[in-house]
């Protein structure tokens, strides 16, 4: 069932949505979607459960969800990356968290069988960060990267960190996980859930194809078309801790910009889609790229949510920037 702010979309809206939709996919956008509970979601933008789905859907499409590292405002913490850093200090803790990741005997587990895949089929990778004695070199090298190449290998390599969520990144990462797969997002949602529960909520949103590795982390493919990575003697892997999941690695967060909606179970109506209302806001003419958002009330939503961060994008050049909330 489609709605919107909790009302029942009509004959017109329900046909400029899936006009939306269409261009999305026209226009070869990947689709992602995100697995998770709303007592997860709604106390990070502070709405409690009375105030599901309205006063929700209001906070969650003027911010759009974010990376669990945005929930602190707690300042630098040990192992945390700035979203907007790429200096020798980033490069030098994603080596030796890359180090201990890899030589970590995880107990019998998925954990376990994903970890024991990994390094037989990325010997190079795992050889390269198992030997301290690459430290520097990792550093020099990655010192040698110019400009935005920089964030392309650093994103590369945190993505493999945020992966696997007992690596030391993981807790106070910038990255957001989402999937290709709408199966393995419901699985996540549901996960140790009733049959009736109404906490699942699936989130969807696409990532434009212009902007992929920008606004995502890259893998591999992503990461040869930008830069002639072979030439800077850096490792590299072909496919993750569990490839799959069929992992898109969101920076920052999911942005309300490119937010088709949610799913959730009603208990009522059953499962109901609710939609981003600024889709009902685009013309014939709309590019298909991104939606309009209008976020004049921004802090407004900030001050009342969990978040004690946030991050800012330029429209030129899709440069992010780091920034504390000011109580």
């Amino acid at each position: 069932m489609l709605r919107v702010n909790g009302r029942k979309l009509g004959r017109v809206q329900s046909r400029q949505f899936f006009e939306c939709v269409n261009k999305i996919y026209r226009e070869n956008h990947r689709v992602v979607y995100r697995g998770d509970k709303k007592s997860v979601v709604l106390p990070a933008f502070g709405i409690k459960e009375k105030g599901f789905p309205n006063q929700f859907n209001e906070a969650l499409f003027m911010m759009g969800p974010k990376a669990r590292m945005f929930v602190s405002s707690d300042r630098q913490r040990e192992f945390e990356i700035n979203i907007a850093a790429a200096e020798n200090d980033e490069f030098a803790k994603i080596f030796r968290m890359l180090s201990h990741l890899l030589k970590k005997e995880f107990p019998y587990s998925a954990r376990r069988v994903a970890m024991t895949g990994f390094r037989a089929r990325e010997e190079q990778l795992t050889r390269y960060f198992g030997d301290d004695g690459n430290f520097d070199d990792f550093v020099k090298r990655t010192g040698q990267l110019i400009g935005e190449h920089r964030i392309i290998m650093r994103d590369y390599y945190l993505a493999l960190l945020h992966h696997m969520d007992k690596s030391q990144y993981y807790t106070d990462s910038f990255l957001l996980s989402t999937t290709t797969s709408f199966e393995q997002a419901h699985g996540f949602a549901w996960k140790e859930e009733e049959k009736d529960s109404t906490n699942p909520i699936i989130l969807i949103g696409w990532v434009p194809k212009n902007f992929e590795g920008r606004l995502s982390a890259p893998d591999i493919r992503i990461l040869r078309n930008r830069m002639e990575v072979d030439k800077t003697g850096l490792p590299v892997y072909n496919f993750s801790f569990f490839p799959r999941q069929e992992e898109v690695t969101l920076k920052g967060g999911l942005f309300p910009h490119y937010m088709l909606g949610y799913i959730h179970n009603d208990p009522r109506k059953g499962e109901v889609l609710e939609i981003n209302p600024a889709l009902l806001q685009t013309t014939a003419d709309w590019d298909g790229v991104g939606l309009n958002i209008d976020q004049s009330s921004f802090h407004e939503y900030l001050r009342n949510s969990s978040f004690g961060r946030f991050f800012t994008v330029s429209q030129n050049d899709l440069r992010f920037e780091q920034h504390y909330r000011h109580l």
